[in-house]
């Protein structure tokens, strides 16, 4: 991904921490990787969380000096928003390498997610650039104003204030799900659930805002509770002492209520922060969001539909994945200030396998096996047979979604799919899958009246229209009929675009299933060795890639 013209500088940037952890790396102007330490180690993040335990991105760094053959020594730079000390410790305990403080550049947590939203929408207007999460440095929530390429600081949300992004997490504990793994069950959840007025008030009392733009001070916050700032001891006390006597946990509707009403006070929390916004920058009709709270496509078709919106722009790695990438855009703007917004044009930014690396997988985890040359035409025959494919193509995708390359596809049109490929996948889900469209069928098939760009990163759920709500059912969601849509383009996946081309001369549908190549708890797959034995225990019937297709 190239981002500056004769840029002389070699940078690496890294995180470490309780869930997300990896580095991007930066020579000749372009982004050469971007490495996710959970696709290496393959150890998802809320078991760290919950053990406690905080991660540093040594597999990652091996990986960049091994197969990419990068000498630590001849790097410029080395961006984090960790300490000095941390970064040194860690590259003198992987390579001996004694980090010189002249070469180390400090970033901040928020003003890093906001960087990677703003300098990655493309937006050459005025831009709202806001990040939530559960917690950085000093703050939860972070508001610039882009403009003239540059952003400025506006206000944010203190740690001794309630964390919108740690209010979701325990939202999810309190529905007997996993924090930072689960929410999107909750997202789900709620689509089935109904407006109760106590349960709502009560939600909405705990994100209380103060003037518009900061949560409350938490009564219940001492100064230990750091993540949160008392969101979690507030939430369980309100909740079950105001609630608790209403409840029958043993009847679902309950869940799906509390869901419905949590989700809600999120929705309305954040879009009272935007419409504030709004109200102090009136001239203003971009946004570009990043922070895990923005992983809620259901929250962000909200903002999507606000009428003084023109376009909105959600990073595609939005978690903390995306940090590296986004200290790497404060230091290119620092280094080279005639950097300004540009257009992803793909995420492709992982590790990539050759042919012989690919055949020598398969020969170590199948054994026998079959190849047959790659050819569109029979993958097409393949998908309207309806045969689950698991599609392995090129570099991996950075950030939480299968975009084409990491990804298992099929028919959309058939109810019982949905069944089928949770029960291989071991997922109880309460989602629809994603549908992946062409770009000429998106409005075709989906409400795509603005924000088609982020689309394409499947960060934003559209309306099914009429037509064909009950012709896709495996990728619409069964009560209000949204899907979160990837749009694919010829430029951005030729590899995918062309299946989903050939699907649709045989069967009129531009459209496939798309979710992620990988089975319940695990992280999508990254090695071809993890997809072969996806397709050796039959959770894919067959494997797609650009040098054949194999099967068992």
């Amino acid at each position: 991904m190239k981002l500056i013209e004769n840029s002389p500088y070699k940078i690496l940037s890294i995180i470490g921490g309780q869930h997300s952890c990896g580095l991007a790396y930066f020579e000749n102007g372009e982004v050469k990787v971007v490495l996710e330490e959970e696709r290496l180690t393959r150890v998802k993040p809320y078991v760290d969380l919950h053990d406690n335990f905080f991660r540093y991105p040594l597999s990652s760094i091996n990986e960049l000096i091994n197969k990419y053959g990068v000498d630590i020594n001849s790097i410029d730079y080395f961006v984090s928003f960790l300490d000095y000390n941390v970064v040194k410790n860690i590259l003198d305990g992987i390579c001996s390498y004694n980090l010189p403080e002249n070469k180390f550049i400090k970033t901040d947590h928020h003003e890093s997610h906001c960087a990677l939203a703003y300098y990655f929408s493309g937006f050459q207007e005025d831009t709202l650039v806001v990040a939530i999460d559960g917690s950085g440095e000093y703050h939860s929530a972070k508001y610039y104003l882009g403009s003239n390429n540059t952003m400025t600081y506006i206000d944010g949300i203190e740690l001794d204030r309630h964390s919108i992004g740690m209010y979701y997490c325990a939202l999810t504990e309190l529905l007997g799900f996993k924090r930072l793994k689960d929410e999107g069950k909750v997202v789900g959840l709620a689509g089935h659930g109904h407006y109760d007025r106590d349960y709502y008030i009560t939600f909405r009392e705990v994100l209380a805002l103060d003037g518009g733009l900061k949560t409350k001070k938490s009564e219940f916050w001492d100064g230990a509770d750091l993540a949160g700032g008392g969101v979690y001891k507030e939430l369980f006390s309100k909740f079950f002492n105001l609630m608790g006597s209403k409840i029958d946990w043993r009847k679902e509707d309950h869940r799906k209520n509390i869901a419905y009403c949590g989700q809600l006070a999120l929705e309305e929390t954040v879009l009272e922060i935007l419409n504030t916004l709004h109200n102090k920058y009136p001239h203003v009709k971009k946004l570009a969001l990043s922070g895990g709270v923005f992983a809620n496509v259901k929250m962000n078709k909200r903002i999507n539909e606000l009428e003084w919106v023109d376009e909105v722009f959600i990073t595609p790695p939005m978690g903390d994945e995306g940090l590296p990438l986004g200290s790497l855009a404060i230091v290119l703007k620092n280094f080279h200030p005639q950097f300004k917004p540009v257009r992803l044009e793909d995420v492709y930014l992982g590790l990539e396998y050759t042919n012989e690396e690919v055949d020598n997988a398969a020969k170590l985890i199948m054994g026998d096996y079959i190849k047959i040359p790659y050819n569109v035409d029979y993958v097409g025959e393949l998908l309207k047979s309806k045969k689950i494919l698991g599609l392995f193509n090129g570099k991996s995708e950075h950030g939480p979604r299968a975009l084409g390359n990491r990804t298992i596809t099929c028919d959309p049109t058939h109810p019982e799919t949905y069944d089928l490929i949770n029960g291989k996948l071991q997922r109880n889900d309460f989602m629809p899958f994603a549908p992946a469209v062409l770009d000429e069928d998106a409005n075709r098939l989906f409400k795509v009246d603005k924000s088609q760009y982020t689309a394409e990163f499947m960060t934003m759920l559209y309306d099914t229209r009429d037509e064909f709500k009950d012709m896709l059912p495996t990728v619409t969601h069964p009560v209000d009929k949204t899907a979160r849509i990837q749009i694919v383009t010829e430029k951005s996946n030729p590899f995918f675009y062309n299946i989903l081309k050939k699907y649709k001369e045989l069967t009129g549908i531009g459209c496939l299933v798309n979710t992620s190549f990988n089975v319940h708890n695990e992280p999508i797959v990254n090695r071809p060795e993890e997809a072969f034995v996806h397709l050796k225990n039959g959770i894919v019937d067959f494997l797609v890639t650009p040098y054949g297709i194999y099967s068992k």
